[in-house]
């Protein structure tokens, strides 16, 4: 079996869960005799080792050198593709990364994965949304079946797009471990001048990071307790505002770019992981946190009760003392403290890369 990826999704994402899922795809794929996987990558800033994947049958055609910036490495990307596309002859499957097909490939079936429906429930969170929608409609459309991350993604997909729901099928991301070195914990223990809370990721407004530090300052818990802030870039001066209003700026620490082994550490060392996300399609943090040992406190919206189970301490996001309420227990209840630790590492447990891998490479054959 011949199976294509394109690079539009690592020509515009640094880090984030879509990446480390194709990452974790192609990786299973490229231990898998019978399959041979083609990854046009070009030029990119990934910070999965994609690369490490190159072998007798997973051929990672890449540009050596640092990455180009911007829109310069998706335009030199996506010539590179196009001018390699109609000499691989026909695959099998072609898997775009992203919510658009390259013309010049050709293939006998299209498998698409949708993640989420962030962009249509929170149009004004996003640049391009309506071509954002047109491209997933058209690719949808196209497309010969449909992984969907949680059933929570796939009622959503259903609500937003006409779409045959006897060609969606739910395949679940899996979790690994985060590997952890003294370098990086030296980092975080520099950094943080006490123990702390931990957020990780973006912080658009759907994220709620705004109701994360209204809760730090309504509960008292920014007298004893640092936030460390890891990913997502640099604190926007609005941020920085909301934080000096509420007395936060000395307990909030931010690292903006972020490493496995640093993501690694601080889920090994924080006090909590907090998730107030409005909305997800499935929510990887907090299995990463759980595998780490970490407890969790997260909202009780789309995805995250199904994929998390009743391992965290759940709030409503729309509810500010709900959200107090909440922080305040998984912070002070010990015993719920240490049931949320042992209920995490069984639910974490339970998410599997080579799970995936097999369920969709079983959906590619199925398909052809």
């Amino acid at each position: 079996m011949r199976i294509l990826y394109d690079h539009h999704l690592s020509s515009r994402q640094y880090a984030g869960g879509a990446t480390r899922y194709f990452y974790e795809l192609m990786r299973y794929l490229s231990g898998i005799p019978e399959v041979e996987v083609e990854f046009l990558m070009g030029s990119s800033a990934t910070v999965c080792p994609f690369r490490d994947l190159s072998s007798a049958n997973t051929r990672v055609r890449a540009f050596n050198g640092p990455p180009l910036p911007g829109v310069w490495r998706y335009a030199a990307n996506e010539a590179l593709g196009e001018c390699i596309a109609p000499f691989l002859g026909r695959m099998d499957v072609y898997h775009p990364t992203l919510y658009s097909c390259m013309p010049m490939v050709r293939t006998r079936r299209v498998v698409a994965t949708h993640h989420d429906c962030t962009p249509e429930r929170f149009p004004q969170e996003f640049r391009h949304t309506d071509r954002v929608i047109r491209a997933k409609r058209g690719l949808y459309e196209r497309a010969d079946a449909l992984i969907c991350v949680s059933e929570s993604c796939r009622r959503d997909l259903l609500e937003f797009y006409e779409v045959d729901p006897a060609k969606t099928r739910i395949i679940y991301h899996g979790v690994s471990k985060l590997p952890r070195c003294p370098e990086a914990g030296n980092l975080i223990r520099q950094k943080t001048r006490r123990e702390f809370l931990l957020y990780v990721g973006s912080r658009t407004c759907y994220k709620n990071f705004t109701g994360l530090l209204q809760a730090f300052c309504e509960t008292g818990l920014h007298e004893s307790l640092d936030l460390l802030v890891l990913g997502g870039g640099p604190l926007t001066a609005e941020e920085r505002a909301l934080m000096a209003d509420l007395k936060l700026s000395d307990c909030v620490v931010s690292i903006e770019e972020v490493s496995d082994t640093l993501l690694g550490e601080a889920y090994a060392g924080a006090k909590l992981f907090v998730y107030p996300s409005l909305w997800e399609g499935f929510g990887f943090p907090p299995l990463e946190a759980m595998a780490a040992g970490c407890p969790v406190l997260a909202s009780n919206t789309s995805s995250i009760p199904e994929v998390c189970l009743d391992a965290p301490f759940y709030f409503d996001p729309q509810d500010q003392a709900s959200f107090n309420r909440a922080l305040l227990c998984a912070i002070n209840d010990e015993e719920a403290r240490r049931q949320a630790i042992e209920k995490g590492n069984k639910v974490a447990a339970r998410y599997s890369w080579s799970k995936c891998g097999e369920q969709t490479l079983a959906l590619y054959h199925g398909c052809q």
